[in-house]
């Protein structure tokens, strides 16, 4: 039976999360040059019978950067001990995003931000992620995303559909255009928003390759 949507039930990651005024993964957000948004954080909640995991994950969430330099893969979906028989929800994602080849000396430039400011468990479910949905979450995630500051946002279509309903029921990201077609649709200041496939839809190894090396150029910039 597939487990019902909705936060997380581990008491130490609800906590980590309402510790930061914006959750992120990786770099902070407001220092990245590159930034990832989802629509949620999401573990199996059967991940956390695991103690070593568990711990791994929160090492994880408390400071992203160390992580990736201290581990060598950006995410504890890709370490080793990863308890297999748990299911591969989320896996995919990170096993394609690897693909690039972003070694930990771009640690310090990436985030990963979520259209949520909780961590969930279970398949997405609409009208549970609006109820879980926050304003003011979305709102300071709106300011860093238009702040104009140099850096490279990417978005999915999923995502970019979840905004516009935002935009349309409160107000938020008004810098979404009507027409958006895949890559750069559009620039605030020194800041490109980009359309690019999500990682786990059925993305190819070209196509992952070509935003490796997006983030290569940008970065150098």
């Amino acid at each position: 039976m597939a487990t019902q949507y909705d936060i997380h039930p581990s008491t130490d990651l609800r906590q980590l999360f309402a510790e930061m005024a914006v959750p992120y993964q990786g770099q902070e957000p407001e220092k990245a040059n590159v930034i990832f948004v989802g629509l949620d954080a999401n573990y199996a909640a059967e991940l956390f019978d695991y103690p070593n995991f568990r711990d791994r994950i929160l090492e994880y969430h408390r400071d992203g950067v160390a992580f990736w330099k201290r581990h060598g893969v950006h995410h504890p979906f890709l370490l080793d001990e990863y308890p297999t028989d748990v299911g591969i929800d989320g896996v995919r994602y990170h096993k394609q995003f690897r693909k690039m080849n972003l070694s930990s000396e771009y640690a310090d430039q990436i985030s990963f931000v979520e259209l949520l400011r909780v961590p969930t468990t279970g398949n997405t479910q609409k009208t549970r992620f609006w109820e879980l949905f926050d304003q003011e979450h979305a709102k300071r995630l709106d300011i860093i995303l238009s702040s104009g500051r140099s850096r490279l946002v990417l978005l999915s279509n999923g995502v970019i559909q979840t905004m516009r309903k935002a935009n349309k029921n409160f107000g938020l990201f008004l810098w979404l255009p009507k027409s958006i077609s895949p890559g750069c649709f559009k620039r605030i200041g020194n800041t490109e928003i980009h359309k690019v496939m999500h990682f786990s839809a059925s993305i190819s190894d070209d196509q992952i390759a070509d935003m490796g090396e997006l983030i290569r150029n940008y970065s150098k910039k």
